[in-house]
């Protein structure tokens, strides 16, 4: 009984049209047998509920001949081509059950006689029948596609979500030893020049490396979170480049309410200072504005030796903007400057 139940909840939407679409029928008929004389109008009240029930058996019998098939198939999208077979196979089928259970019921009640006197009752009976299976079959067809191609949006949504998240966990991945990687190099270099100098290293490191540990697994965090460990991570280079790189961040972007993807901006301040040679007498500038978007922007001092890289942390951070913001960053360069533009989000925009 909980099953019968939990069946009619389920489609309870669409059986309210059936028994709608029953009544309207029904009252079509009466207005058609009375040819225009209200006198003759005769309305039967369990007629509408005749309609419905033949409608909710057509539906139930192209529904479980539909479960059958699909039990088979390995194919799970809701392809017409494959409606149309259960169509079929459902009217050939509610066609044979009709006639035989016809046939059955006469035999039972001794009325074979009278209900198969002639070819002509018995053409016109199915000619009848198959209007209504076309009819029904055709609405519940329909429902079911509709159904059936809401649930696969629905699981393609999740599927693609969970790919997106699984594709950010990965890029994710390998920025964290690209970090880790490039500052212990430069903590070996501190070592050998100046021990104090990488003690000091050593320890502001600890705070920024576990930041972007609790962090890391993180889809997006707030911007103030992210300029707050871009200014730490910036502490460290300073502590071996000294005055040969500057961070500018405007007030603009500080007060700026929006979430970004976690170390977006200490990637291109690490960038700049990769690629660029700074010095006390003519520093490179790395600076963070608001231009249509944030915008992070450096003057370019060329390296005498061009280092090789395979441009992970930009391809990266390209992807992650896609799969989150379904928008690209913007990289420009010309022979002065070089500069990336981040797109944002408002904080109550993300769901």
């Amino acid at each position: 009984m909980k099953m019968v139940l939990a069946y009619f909840k389920k489609h309870r939407y669409f059986f309210l049209f059936l028994f709608i679409f029953g009544w309207i029928i029904n009252f079509n008929n009466i207005l058609k047998s009375s040819r225009e004389n209200l006198n003759e109008i005769s309305f039967h009240p369990d007629a509408p509920f005749w309609i419905f029930f033949e409608g909710i058996i057509i539906f139930i019998f192209i529904s479980v001949i539909k479960k059958k098939i699909e039990k088979k198939s390995t194919e799970y999208f809701p392809s017409l081509r494959k409606y149309l077979y259960y169509f079929g196979i459902g009217f050939i089928g509610y066609m044979l059950y009709y006639n035989l259970s016809s046939v059955l019921v006469s035999f039972i009640f001794n009325t074979f006689d009278r209900n198969f006197n002639s070819w002509n009752r018995i053409v016109f009976l199915n000619l009848y029948r198959v209007v209504d299976f076309m009819i029904f079959g055709g609405f519940s067809l329909a429902y079911l596609y509709f159904m059936d191609s809401k649930n696969y949006r629905k699981l393609m949504n999740e599927y693609q979500i969970s790919d997106a998240k699984s594709k950010i966990q990965q890029l994710q991945n390998q920025l964290n030893p690209h970090f880790l990687f490039n500052n212990l190099n430069i903590l070996d270099q501190l070592i050998e020049e100046d021990q104090e100098k990488a003690s000091t290293f050593l320890s502001q490191f600890s705070e920024v490396y576990r930041f972007s540990l609790i962090n890391s697994n993180k889809e997006l965090i707030s911007l103030q979170e992210e300029l707050s460990f871009t200014k730490n991570y910036f502490k460290l280079m300073e502590e071996k480049y000294q005055d040969y790189y500057k961070l500018e961040i405007d007030v603009s972007i500080e007060n700026l309410s929006t979430i970004v993807p976690p170390f977006c901006l200490q990637i291109l301040v690490e960038n700049a200072i990769i690629h660029n040679l700074g010095t006390t007498e003519n520093p490179v500038i790395i600076r963070v504005f608001w231009e249509d978007g944030i915008k992070i922007q450096n003057n370019k001092i060329a390296l005498k030796r061009k280092k090789k890289t395979n441009g992970v942390a930009l391809k990266n951070l390209q992807e992650q903007f896609l799969l989150l913001f379904k928008e690209s960053i913007e990289i420009e360069e010309t022979e002065a400057i070089f500069y990336v533009k981040l797109p944002v989000l408002k904080t109550n925009e993300y769901v």
